[in-house]
């Protein structure tokens, strides 16, 4: 099957990491995958992309993320079954777009409420929470019994968040090691993970730090969801670990005391969900079957 996706740029963030997982499951499959993506991005290297409409050829299927390369790729092909996939809430770029898609894909509760709001019907819309290679990510050491070692994942500049994570393993004595951004972007980040025990961050941070069976706190910017438990993380996820859930902001010494709800079993537990609920391969059976139902109306 031919399918096009698109995301305005491959750098090393949330959507264009996740593009790059669809992309190589999808291959893996056998089928024939073109990434549209204007800016482009170090990620482009690792996919077949393109950077103009012209240099497409007619899809079986569009699988559009981004508004700017939906808009472009329905001028292009105004008759292919066009697919509409949403990462986010408060993104301009992540809102339905100016037309009406054949279907939307939406990544958790929160997603699926704003689009409902917009005025796109609930029958056409369906969760296909984000999903992570868990080959890629998986342990390749135990952590520690006792915390010792914290990883922060970030791309926001080094504000408040960084403050308050730094203060947290200064008042308990823990080792801090930062990626992202404002710190240097780690592009095996999984070895960065399995060298800690918990892993700070939003999003994706927090999924991929879960299916390396380490301990996660969300926490970013100004806010978070706080420590994730097996209880915990089925309110959490729905809005992606984002914070915008139960709204936790956080000092050292707020932070500090979360942090001291580490449980190394805790790991374990987040890898398994992690295995049920975010796995590249039951995520993407779940787009195929979306698709070849679309295709064959």
């Amino acid at each position: 099957m031919r399918i096009l996706t698109s995301a305005y740029a491959l750098v090393l963030s949330g959507t264009p990491t996740f593009t790059l997982t669809m992309h190589n499951e999808l291959v893996r499959r056998g089928h024939e995958v073109t990434v549209y993506s204007p800016q482009g991005g170090r990620l482009e290297t690792q996919m077949h992309t393109v950077k103009t409409p012209d240099e497409l050829s007619v899809p079986d299927i569009i699988l559009a993320q981004h508004i700017p390369c939906a808009v472009d790729l329905k001028k292009r092909f105004p008759n292919t079954p066009f697919i509409f996939y949403s990462h986010g809430f408060v993104q301009e770029v992540e809102q339905p777009p100016p037309f009406a898609a054949d279907e939307y894909f939406v990544i958790n509760e929160e997603v699926r409420d704003n689009f409902s709001a917009k005025g796109i019907p609930q029958k056409n819309i369906t969760i296909v929470r984000d999903f992570i290679d868990t080959e890629r990510f998986k342990p390749q050491k135990p952590i520690n019994q006792k915390l010792a070692n914290v990883l922060f994942i970030s791309n926001y500049k080094k504000w408040k968040n960084y403050k308050a994570v730094s203060g947290a393993c200064t008042l308990l004595g823990l080792t801090l090691t930062c990626c992202g951004s404002p710190y240097g972007r780690n592009y095996a980040i999984e070895q960065a993970i399995n060298e800690a025990d918990l892993v700070v961050s939003w999003a994706r941070g927090i999924m991929e730090a879960m299916a390396c069976g380490r301990a996660a706190l969300s926490f970013d910017r100004y806010e978070g969801d706080g420590y994730i438990t097996p209880e915990t993380y089925f309110e959490a996820r729905q809005d992606n670990f984002s914070g915008r859930h139960f709204h936790y902001a956080y000092t050292a010494e707020t932070l500090a005391e979360e942090m001291r709800k580490y449980d190394p079993s805790h790991g374990v537990q987040n890898r398994e969900l992690i295995l049920k609920y975010h796995n590249v391969k039951t995520g993407v059976d779940q787009i195929l079957e979306h698709i070849e139902r679309l295709i064959k109306k």
